[in-house]
């Protein structure tokens, strides 16, 4: 009986670090311990056009900037809007596709 109980205990612990492992791997990482120096960039959306394709919304000192990417390489755009001047444009956008 007692080896069946840390039979079980050694399972249930290999399944917790299992586990653990899984979601250190996983994009993000563990919410805890290590995080992510911060830079002066940040992705705020990313949206995939076709499976090689995607459009990408990031922000860089204040202002957005628009980057496509495709196999062959990428092409930045940038308008000179302040960030919340886009986030104040698709909040109304949104509240026009509400009604």
């Amino acid at each position: 009986m007692e080896v069946a109980a840390s039979a079980g205990i050694v399972a249930l612990l290999a399944l917790a670090a299992g586990a653990l492992w899984v979601v250190a791997r996983r994009q993000g990482g563990l919410p805890f311990g290590r995080s992510r120096a911060a830079g002066p960039a940040e992705l705020v959306q990313r949206l995939p056009l076709t499976p090689q394709h995607s459009l990408h919304l990031i922000r860089v000192a204040g202002e957005a900037l628009w980057v496509v990417t495709y196999p062959n390489g990428a092409v930045v755009g940038h308008h000179g809007k302040p960030f919340a001047e886009w986030v104040a444009e698709a909040a109304a956008a949104q509240r026009e596709v509400s009604r």
